[in-house]
């Protein structure tokens, strides 16, 4: 369910409008993935969100046995958008822009847990060790600010300037709706709960100049203020004395200076170069704060990444032809980089790695063959790795004592970095003759890995998917247009996962075990469409 509305004042250099528009969605919670083994046992649809053992369950699965389904296991989220946006024309060099928004959202996502630990529930007062339960973790979010910017425009200089400044706070908290073997009266309270406030600030300044005949100088520079803060209790159950679920204390101010700059040069009318350098910086996201403790020994903050980012790249211009090539080289500071490991709530974990970097080729093509047919290809190659990098490991004897040997660093040296192809490619044909078009897109991603140890267990292979598109539009006596759309999805009916991740368990003297769970994608599907424009 969604809305929109609009209205807007016009006069000559000036418009006012009010914009707003939102939405309610409930979809089904499934945020785990499956194994390998699981897939082939129950098939690639199975999955275990919600799932419970019951005598005579509606479903029975491979070994014969019986589960049901909870049916209200969704993520339920409301979000409402309001913006008032002014702009004004002072004359045909100088423009000002100014928007002000605040949006409202309120979530929630239902969970039926199998054989939970009453333990990890604060709230609850009960002899009871393990029970069913069904739970809600809750969020309401307030976000309110102002973006404005102007800018100047002649025939050799564009200029633009501006600012923002945005706050954000979201309250989180956790309820349970239902235990098993529990009176509704004897459940109360919320078992976590914690804050969130967050002030976004920046200043910025644009310049574009035509220096000479073919000659562009670009550069720009950003400085971002960000305050954060977060406190109470988070999700985790630690189980210390007096501390039973993980504090939160999060205090942090970061000042970042962004800069910008770079050159192109047109040559002719068909080839064009460029070559640019950028700094960027960015904070750790929530996630990055509260989980920390999951894979640390203390509650130390995580770092701020930092990215030098240079690029190269030449473009061929001609009627029927056009040729690319970009040159990059990313190199890191303390990127946060996904573990291979998550969260209760099923969130990649992400930790500091001192250096690494990402360096590559991107190539694109595009050739009109005809008026009505044109193939069009882009393929990147690129190395992204860790240098010297360091895995956290804990080692025990066997798969019997579970006696802890080591707990510490491992020395890993270069490594690639987790969820990072090396080879993404695509193909476009694209076919369209009077009112028929067809858009035939074939996507090839090599393999990844998602840890950062290069564990072969522990990746996703490389796969390759076709999606067609088809349309047909025609006029009517009451309708200016009708389309007549058909999408076909994985129309080779490829058998591919596109995400997953996993953990290993190391041993001495036992096998080590290496737990892997991805996120197979639908077969082939088709999704009809009608657009009428009257």
């Amino acid at each position: 369910k969604s809305y929109l509305f609009q209205g807007g004042y016009y006069n000559g250099r000036t418009m006012v409008k009010l914009l707003s528009f939102g939405g309610k969605a409930k979809t089904y919670l499934t945020y785990n993935g499956v194994t390998m083994e699981d897939m082939e046992r129950y098939g690639r649809r199975y999955h275990d969100s919600g799932q419970y053992q019951t005598s005579a369950g509606p479903h029975v699965l491979a070994d014969g046995s019986h589960v049901g389904y909870y049916d209200d296991q969704t993520d339920n989220y409301l979000q409402i958008n309001n913006q008032l946006i002014l702009n004004h024309r002072f004359n045909d060099r100088w423009a000002l822009n100014a928007t002000a928004f605040y949006t409202y959202g309120y979530g929630y996502y239902k969970q039926y847990k199998d054989d939970a630990e009453l333990a990890e529930y604060v709230n609850l007062d009960t002899e009871i060790q393990e029970a069913d339960l069904i739970r809600e973790k809750i969020m309401r979010n307030h976000l309110g600010g102002l973006n404005a910017s102007a800018s100047y425009t002649s025939r050799a200089l564009d200029l633009n300037f501006g600012g923002s400044w945005s706050y954000y706070t979201c309250p989180h908290w956790g309820e349970l709706d239902w235990v098993d073997g529990m009176d509704a009266g004897a459940i109360g309270g919320r078992w976590y709960d914690n804050d969130v406030d967050k002030q976004d600030a920046n200043l910025f300044a644009r310049a574009n100049w035509q220096a000479a005949h073919g000659l562009r100088l670009f550069a720009d520079i950003q400085y971002r203020y960000v305050r954060y803060e977060a406190w109470g209790t988070n999700d985790n159950y630690i189980g210390q004395e007096g501390m039973p679920m993980q504090p939160i204390d999060v205090d942090k101010t970061y000042h970042f200076f962004n800069p910008r700059a770079g050159v192109s040069y047109r040559l002719g009318e068909r080839n064009s170069f460029f070559f640019s350098f950028a700094v960027a910086q960015k904070e750790p996201t929530r996630g990055d704060f509260t989980d920390r403790y999951m894979f640390t020994a203390d509650y130390t903050y995580p770092s701020s990444e930092k990215l030098y980012d240079w690029e190269l790249g030449y473009t061929y211009t001609a009627p029927r032809l056009s040729l690319g090539v970009n040159l990059y080289y990313m190199k890191y500071k303390d990127q946060l980089v996904p573990m291979g490991r998550i969260n209760d709530g099923y969130d990649a974990l992400n930790d500091n790695v001192d250096d690494s970097y990402r360096r590559g080729v991107e190539l694109s093509a595009s050739w009109k063959v005809s008026g009505w047919f044109t193939a069009s290809a882009n393929a990147t190659f690129s190395q992204n790795r860790i240098e010297n990098y360091t895995e956290l490991r804990t080692v025990y004897d066997n798969d019997e004592d579970w006696n802890v040997i080591s707990d510490g660093p491992v020395a890993l040296g270069t490594t690639k970095l987790a969820y990072s192809p090396e080879t993404i490619a695509n193909l476009i044909l694209d076919f369209h003759y009077g009112g028929f078009e067809a858009a035939f897109h074939t996507q090839y991603v090599g393999e990844q890995y998602f840890a950062n140890n290069e564990n072969d267990a522990l990746s996703l292979d490389a796969y390759c998917v076709t999606n067609l598109n088809l349309s047909y539009s025609f006029r009517t006596r009451n309708a200016r247009r009708i389309r007549l759309g058909l999408q076909v999805n994985n129309l080779f009916n490829a058998e591919y996962e596109n995400n997953g991740y996993g953990y290993s368990t190391w041993f001495r003297d036992s096998p080590s075990q290496h737990t892997a769970l991805y996120f197979p994608q639908a077969p082939l599907n088709v999704l009809a469409n009608v657009t009428v424009k009257f």
